[in-house]
């Protein structure tokens, strides 16, 4: 490839570079410096391009998407398998490499879409690329394996689905429809959080939010009653404790955590838009998954967040991050959301956010947390019609339409997709996940 097909991407809140060619691995990233936040997605080999030469944007990388590629490129079980490659390479030249874009595109709809931006690259920089796959180099860096979700194509020709699921074990995997090449845009606009629409979300919900938020302020009472623990009430009531909330939002736990902590703890809230909920106490308006990169170490003995991280790009650097600033024997307790989450709206919307199962939001955690508490319930609200579903919605910041996508002809179609239960009404269900950690 070149950065021909993927001219037509983009992603509000973010520019896009696109890297190719992997001749070399020894990337000039000075043209990132200007970034606080890097996002990488990779494409096939491009996976195992992106493990093995960006460890110089690493401490800015938030989220990684590995799409139909594993960290084995040539690999029987795990990658391409080796006769595939060495017959692609052997046999390559213009007439094959056509009828290799076809098995990319997987259908001649796809194909004709993608012959409108066709790569540009000859025949021998394209076997010199294939020939830094095979056999590997002897000497390499090792590849990055934090990965925060592998796409796997179910109709793939190039990278097997079946090789990739096992290459991919320990690591969230979504399986979707499509061939080797998948729809990149489909791809960003869920999987790479838009932050600041977020923040507009929530700052124009902000006065409906506590009149709307019934499940959010039933997740903060469940919080209140494990802080109540002993170990935690201990915590916070010790004088100069450090507490930090991360996504204090309009103050529903802000207020909790105020009552119950020392006078003279230090209680720190974070969140994404202001006014601080709480006089008195230390607000910082920030994007928290780039402000904890920039805390110290063991800042903290106690962080808590309710109903926020689901909007975070990197569940599992958020888990590493908190580790990193909590003391020796810290604790956290987050609550968030668990695939299954308003099911109802996704299957008329299309649109929901890439959720982590109950069981994967416990297994990121525990590389650096003893997990004390595992908690996962369903809260179902009901509804007369459902445009009142959507006005909750609205009312609590989370809009399932989308930027750009909030016209009237959308929503009208989700309105009469949205169909009500036998008794009449209309249900949207929450999947609340709430995980007491203490730091190993």
């Amino acid at each position: 490839m070149d950065a021909s097909p993927f001219v037509e991407l983009c992603r509000p809140g973010y520019d896009i570079a696109v890297v190719w060619d992997y001749r070399s691995i020894d990337i000039d990233w000075t043209f990132a410096a200007p970034y606080s936040e890097i996002c990488v997605v990779a494409w096939s080999l491009g996976v195992y391009a992106a493990a093995i030469s960006t460890y110089g944007i690493e401490s800015r990388v938030t989220r990684r998407i590995a799409v139909n590629g594993t960290l084995f490129p040539v690999d029987n079980l795990r990658g391409i398998p080796e006769i595939v490659f060495k017959g692609t390479l052997d046999g390559l030249n213009d007439r094959n490499l056509q009828k290799f874009y076809r098995r990319v595109a997987g259908s001649q709809a796809a194909f004709d879409v993608f012959a409108t931006h066709l790569p540009s690259r000859d025949i021998a920089e394209l076997r010199c690329e294939l020939e830094a796959f095979y056999p590997l180099p002897i000497i390499v860096n090792d590849p990055i394996r934090r990965w925060d979700v592998a796409i796997i194509c179910r109709e793939d020709a190039i990278f097997p689905a079946a090789n990739q699921w096992r290459a991919w074990q320990g690591i969230p995997v979504e399986m979707i429809d499509g061939a080797h090449l998948p729809d990149f845009q489909g791809i960003l606009d869920r999987y790479i959080v838009d932050k600041q629409r977020v923040g507009e979300r929530f700052a124009c919900g902000r006065p409906s939010y506590d009149g709307d938020a019934s499940v959010q302020a039933g997740i903060v009472h469940r919080l209140e009653a494990t802080l109540r623990r002993p170990e935690l009430l201990s915590l916070m009531q010790t004088p100069g404790a450090r507490v930090l909330e991360i996504g204090s939002g309009t103050g529903l736990l802000s207020n909790v955590l105020d009552a119950m902590c020392a006078t003279d703890a230090h209680l720190e809230l974070w969140d994404l838009v202001g006014p601080s909920p709480v006089a008195g106490r230390y607000f910082r308006e920030t994007d928290a998954e780039l402000q904890l990169l920039r805390t110290p170490s063991g800042s903290f003995d106690l962080i808590v967040s309710a109903s926020t991280i689901q909007w975070f790009n990197s569940p599992t650097r958020f888990f590493a991050e908190c580790a990193r600033i909590l003391a020796p024997d810290g604790y956290m307790l987050v609550s968030t959301f668990a695939r299954g989450n308003l099911y109802q709206v996704e299957a008329v919307t299309g649109r929901g956010l890439p959720l982590l199962s109950a069981e994967e939001w416990s297994r990121a955690a525990e590389r650096y947390f003893s997990v004390e508490v595992l908690d996962c319930y369903w809260h179902t609200l009901e509804f007369d019609s459902a445009l009142d579903v959507f006005r909750h919605l609205k009312g609590t910041g989370v809009n399932s339409l989308g930027r750009g996508a909030a016209g009237e002809g959308t929503l009208r179609n989700a309105l009469k997709r949205y169909a009500p239960d036998l008794d009449g009404l209309y249900r949207a269900s929450y999947r609340p996940v709430i995980l007491l950690l203490k730091k190993k």
